[in-house]
């Protein structure tokens, strides 16, 4: 299938409790939704090991899934980055404060997007991790020039699985709305 079109992108913060006995308990927060994003990509960074014994591979573990994140914005906000990051972040002054102390959110994240079938039919597809977290965002400025540049956002970071074992989740759908009430089920987006 052809990537067409990435209409959707959005995260949602995760809680997470540990009780005495190790487990954890996750509590979804209120999640967001964007249009602003150029380029959603999540590449498999799973460690895989394998044992041979009388010249033949005898076994092969994946090891747990993880993955890079890499999201490309064209905008991102001093609040959305805050939270993201960590941050402190003040709405008055509209100014965002970063300490050494401060630790990345954990977040579930996912994005719709169009494709194209080898029949040529529109499809959607949701794709999301289940537990996330992002680096420190880097800033780069640049004096006009006679040419026009855009500049963006980049945000890395990497995915893992949650309390429950779950990793990614892929979903395909025909119907546009169906689709993005998956995207919005997924992120915890309540509608109002």
């Amino acid at each position: 299938m052809a990537y067409i079109g990435l209409p959707y992108y959005g995260y949602c913060p995760i809680k997470i409790t540990t009780s005495d006995d190790g487990s954890e308990q996750e509590t979804l927060g209120a999640g967001k939704i964007t249009r602003a994003v150029i380029s959603y990509a999540g590449e498999n960074d799973s460690e895989s090991g394998e044992l041979w014994a009388g010249d033949r591979r005898e076994q092969r573990d994946n090891g747990s899934p993880t993955a890079k994140l890499t999201i490309d914005r064209s905008y991102l906000s001093l609040a959305d980055e805050a939270e993201l990051g960590g941050h402190k972040y003040e709405e008055e002054t509209k100014t965002l404060e970063r300490k050494d102390t401060d630790t990345p959110a954990t977040v579930r994240v996912a994005a719709l997007g169009k494709m194209k079938t080898p029949e040529r039919k529109l499809v959607y597809r949701l794709i999301g991790y289940y537990r996330a977290s992002f680096d420190p965002v880097s800033d780069t400025l640049n004096t006009s020039g006679k040419g026009v540049s855009y500049g963006t956002t980049k945000l890395t970071g990497a995915a893992e699985c949650n309390a429950k074992g779950e990793f990614m989740k892929k979903q395909d759908f025909d119907d546009y709305n169906a689709a993005l009430t998956a995207l919005k089920t997924f992120l915890n987006i309540l509608e109002g």
